[in-house]
């Protein structure tokens, strides 16, 4: 026996195996698809619970019991902390800049000066960002040097991107060219000696 349910024929043939009946499209006619029908709309929403209480479950046992906070490079210049929900380099720009260097004091900030077309930038970006973990006696920051922070580039002398330049007392100490970290680590290192020796 067949019955319609909107434009689909409804075979019951099943009933007799005590299954679901079959809705039949024409697509399933050409032998394509078949999609199943519940008796009931009660039977339905337990299947569905059902369904969805084995994903959480799945889910649950694949995701682990605490979540790693990864701590943020920098304080923003109304010294919250920042910065991206990756634990990403605080980003500033031309009107935060100089008031955050200020804020700094003689802790040793590092500037990435980037551009978002640069692909070194990008290469060396996760790098810096772990630097930051590790490093937690200097401050990493970052400035896009874009058309609204263009500026601020021009007055720092910012030529090449990737650069990156070394502040204390808002007072650049250090600069450098080039993605290439063991040659900023040395650099931090360097400028972390000078200040040892000076104290």
């Amino acid at each position: 026996m067949t019955a319609m349910i909107g434009r689909a024929p409804v075979t019951t043939a099943a009933f007799s195996r005590g299954q679901a009946p079959c809705v039949r499209s024409p697509i399933a006619a050409r032998g394509r698809a078949t999609v199943l029908v519940r008796s009931s709309k009660e039977e339905a929403v337990k299947q569905l619970e059902q369904f969805g209480a084995g994903v959480l479950a799945k889910v649950q046992e694949t995701a682990p019991n605490t979540v790693p906070v990864t701590p943020m490079a920098a304080k923003s210049v109304d010294g919250s902390l920042s910065g991206s929900i990756d634990g990403g380099l605080l980003e500033l720009n031309k009107d935060t800049f100089w008031e955050y260097l200020k804020l700094q004091g003689d802790t040793l900030v590092v500037v990435d000066f980037y551009t978002d077309w640069c692909g070194p930038c990008k290469l060396i970006y996760p790098e810096l960002v772990k630097l930051s973990q590790e490093r937690t006696d200097v401050r990493f920051v970052k400035v896009n040097c874009n058309k609204t922070n263009k500026e601020l580039g021009m007055a720092l002398g910012i030529k090449v991107a990737p650069t990156f330049q070394l502040y204390r007392n808002s007072t650049k100490v250090a600069d450098m060219t080039g993605a290439k970290l063991d040659k900023l680590i040395a650099l931090i290192d360097e400028q972390q000696k000078q200040l040892a020796a000076s104290n």
